[in-house]
């Protein structure tokens, strides 16, 4: 990747806020990327996970049965709490479309980044579930 694709990622992104180019170059050094198909499913619901995702293209659906509790799309992120807690996870992801991911293992998280870094994205992963939280009480109030 070059520099104004880590730029454009520090901008859609929300795990990336506050980061520099070059924090997010870095993250992206000790990651991985991979493609999924349509149909593909990333994680079922109940199994326990240590990596969590960023759609870096494609749209996914976060399922539980046969309902669909959310879509995602370029810039969102998801599989948070398996970096936070070794529960099992809360739902299923599935392609909806081809997709793009980019991968951050609680390894490459608890070895590999600066604890400035680390505290950033972790202050990103809480501003997340907070939104979440705050949208899913708003629905169940409704």
């Amino acid at each position: 990747m070059d520099v104004s694709a880590y730029a454009a990622l520090a901008r859609q992104v929300e795990l990336f806020r506050g980061l520099t180019i070059e924090d997010i170059a870095k993250i992206f050094a000790h990651g991985m990327t991979i493609r999924v198909h349509k149909s593909e499913t990333i994680f079922y619901k109940g199994t326990v996970g240590s990596q969590m995702y960023v759609v870096l293209g494609g749209k996914l659906a976060v399922m539980d049965g046969d309902k669909v509790l959310a879509q995602l799309r370029t810039g969102d992120t998801f599989g948070e709490m398996a970096l936070i807690n070794s529960e099992p996870r809360s739902a299923s992801v599935v392609a909806v479309e081809d997709a793009h991911l980019f991968v951050l293992s609680e390894t490459t998280f608890q070895r590999l980044l600066t604890k400035r870094v680390a505290i950033q994205i972790l202050l990103n992963i809480v501003r997340t579930l907070s939104h979440r939280l705050r949208e899913a009480n708003a629905r169940a109030i409704q």
